[in-house]
């Protein structure tokens, strides 16, 4: 192996020495019954990457002649980087001896003769168009002379022909400050030194898009720490468009550090001893061999045509090319969950330089994180070899993140947030009978639509009913909703909307049944009352007994009786606030629920201390009533929002009042025996408001 310098090796050796520390630590920190083995799980691998980080530095394996043999065509070579490969840097890049990660790639343009329907599909989608060179074609936020402000910095963006520019604080003086432990933005803008900086890339199409800028010293390129909101057609500040305390400071964020494994393909993040980080990749965006592996072998041996046909008449998979589609179901998905999924590296793949190719068994070169009570009683013998391996890496988590349980999963192991789907999939009931994968239900080839890529003959009900057709003969017995109603959707019970990025809520993938105990034990709202939001928890909880035999849990008062969109909406956390208000803006809860009374209690939020919450809530108040248009901003200066929760208070309050209604349903509504509001309550519930701080890692 490469040679470790001295501070590292005096790094690494301070993580082992707080192994034993953290382990009591963690015990102290975690004795909740229902946290103990979530905090073990997670800690764990939190450490897991602070370790492989270090582990990353050590130098590569001089020889992976073994892997080579196995795959052909990933042969050792000195690296002659490819200037479309590394297309951002901008400069001549060094050639670096050893076994190239990159060998064996061939780019999407190669398949394109011999596969132009699956090539054309793929290049409608969002997946291709994740990370681009930053031309007219791909960006889509406004350059137009204007000034961005905030978090104490100016930025001034420009479009000079087809080139893209931000005039901005010196990007390579600030992570210098940074390496020196000094906060850049603790410097006053007009002390730091500033610089014209070219666009050279860029990540998002579908949602929200960000932008690159390349260092003029060595291979990194620095996030200009902006937003465009595609819907929205706006700019906002980075850290705005998550669920992150409030106030934080500004994030800093580096390509090589957080996007080029998924974000490109066969992503790289290697540091060269003579001009420092040198990123590389295959290709830009999620292309071809992102999921069919590296096609350089494929390409040679089926140049001769009576290849070709004797493949296609035997009908046998083609051993030089990955096929997830004839994979099994574990493998299948693991080529998805190597991005959509919380993965750690193992330190001993990572030092040696081998990496992940679909087809492999992810769990060789990952943890891929489990955190439910079940994961720790898994009889595979991988995981359970894993288990006390990554068990000596846990006190290096909880000493330097703390919340790293909270920022990824509910409290029995639910996945809360986007981009996760692999994690929650892989604890489902379905996909431990062995059945169920990603392809079950997607398609990267034959999709209805791009936003989700469902495959067409998997909308709706059908996507279930392939494997349990029995529900379909009676299903209003199981459902006890009208057959056509949203209540009979499969997904909308099973899958509710519970997690959470992209401002948005997005349904689970752990598919699983509504449970008043589990909302109760977890804080995560059930598919009941994300409909019937206004309905107490009491309500839904005698309907699961009634219809199903569920045991009634026991509740404290407000939860009998208060509607849980009002009550998360006044008293929950940061996530909970933003899911509320979320699913207030969603046409099938609004026609369960009826939507008049929301306007007052989505005002209340609009100054809500989380950017993400306002957003939320702004935009479900623009769908309540073209009669009153809103004319808010999230972003608007605290006493700006201040004004505009009073004055949007004041207008819903009639609305939300009903003297006529059922005493029932004025208790959950917080209206008083006059069917007026109960201000008393009102300003209990919201000083019990759950200000812990929140910091999703989408």
């Amino acid at each position: 192996m490469g040679q470790i310098s001295p501070l590292l090796a005096l790094q690494i050796g301070l993580v082992a020495a707080g192994v034993a520390v953290g382990a009591w630590v963690l015990g102290a920190r975690l004795r909740g019954k229902r946290r103990v083995m979530l905090g073990l799980v997670l800690a764990v691998v939190g450490i897991a990457a602070g370790f492989a980080h270090l582990a990353r530095q050590a130098g590569r394996a001089a020889s992976i002649e073994a892997l080579e043999q196995e795959i052909p065509g990933r042969a050792r070579r000195a690296v002659q980087v490819d200037p479309k490969q590394a297309a951002w840097i901008g400069r001549a890049t060094p050639d670096v001896s050893g076994p190239d990660p990159l060998a064996g790639y061939v780019s999407s343009d190669r398949c394109r003769s011999c596969h132009p329907g699956n090539y054309d599909s793929w290049h409608r989608s969002y997946h291709r168009t994740m990370t681009q060179r930053a031309t007219p074609a791909a960006v889509l936020g406004t350059f137009t002379g204007q000034t961005l402000e905030a978090k104490g910095r100016s930025y001034r963006l420009e479009r000079r022909g087809d080139e893209y520019w931000v005039e901005m604080a010196d990007p390579d003086w600030e992570a210098e400050l940074m390496a020196r432990g000094v906060r850049p933005d603790s410097v006053p803008d007009e002390r730091a030194p500033r610089r014209w900086k070219r666009v050279v890339m860029t990540t998002g199409s579908h949602h929200m898009q960000t932008y690159w800028v390349a260092s003029a010293r060595d291979g990194r390129l620095f996030n200009f720490p902006w937003l465009w909101l595609v819907e929205d057609q706006r700019w906002i500040p980075r850290e705005d468009g998550f669920i992150r305390p409030p106030d934080g400071a500004r994030t800093f964020d580096v390509w090589h550090d957080s996007c080029i494994e998924c974000h490109a393909v066969g992503g790289e993040k290697e540091q060269d001893p003579r001009t420092g980080w040198n990123p590389r990749a295959a290709e830009l965006g999620i292309a071809c061999e992102g999921c069919h592996g590296p096609a350089e072998e494929h390409v040679r041996v089926n140049q001769d045509p009576a290849r070709r046909y004797r493949m296609r008449l035997a009908d046998e998979p083609d051993p030089t090319i990955v096929n997830p589609a004839r994979l099994d179901a574990r493998d299948s998905s693991q080529v998805c969950g190597y991005c959509h999924g919380i993965n750690m590296w193992k330190p001993a793949p990572l030092a040696s330089g081998v990496r992940f190719h679909p087809g492999d068994d992810l769990r060789e070169t990952r943890v891929v994180m489990r955190a439910s009570a079940k994961a720790a009683k898994s009889t595979d013998s991988l995981e359970r070899h894993d288990w006390p391996v990554l068990m000596k890496q846990l006190e290096q988590a909880m000493v330097d993140n703390p919340t790293l349980l909270e920022e990824r999963f509910w409290p029995d192991g639910m996945v809360r947030v986007s981009g996760r789907e692999h994690n929650g999939m892989i604890e489902s009931a379905c996909f431990e009978g062995g059945k169920l994968s990603c392809l079950s239900c997607h398609s990267m080839h034959a999709s209805a639509d791009p936003d989700d890529q469902l495959a067409r003959d998997r909308q709706q009900d059908r996507a279930c009913l392939q494997c349990h057709p029995t529900f379909d003969q009676d299903l209003e017995a199981h459902t006890h909703h009208a057959r056509e109603s949203v209540g009979s959707r499969c997904q909308n019970c099973h899958m509710p909307h519970t997690v959470y990025g992209l401002l948005k809520s997005i349904r689970s993938h752990w598919i699983d049944s509504p449970s008043a105990a589990k909302t109760r034990e977890t804080g995560r709202a059930n598919a009941c009352n994300l409909c019937h939001l206004d309905k107490s928890l009491g309500w839904s909880a005698d309907r699961l007994t009634a219809w199903y035999d569920q045991p009634r849990p026991e509740l404290a008062r407000d939860e009998e009786e208060i509607a849980e969109g009002i009550r998360w909406s006044l008293s929950g956390d940061a996530q909970q606030r933003a899911m509320m208000a979320w699913h207030m803006g969603q046409p099938d809860p609004k026609r369960a629920s009826g939507d008049a009374w929301m306007g007052y209690f989505l005002g209340h939020l609009l100054d809500d201390p989380y950017p993400a919450v306002r957003y939320q809530a702004g935009h479900a108040l623009a769908r309540l009533s073209a009669e009153k248009p809103l004319a808010y901003d999230f972003l608007d200066a605290p006493a700006e929002r201040a004004r505009m929760r009073r004055e949007t208070m004041a207008y819903w309050r009639a609305a939300a009042e009903d003297p006529r209604g059922r005493v029932a349903d004025r208790r959950a509504r917080l209206l008083g025996a006059d069917g007026r509001l109960a201000e008393a309550e009102i300003e209990r519930l919201a000083k019990a408001r759950d200000d812990r701080t929140m910091d999703l890692r989408e």
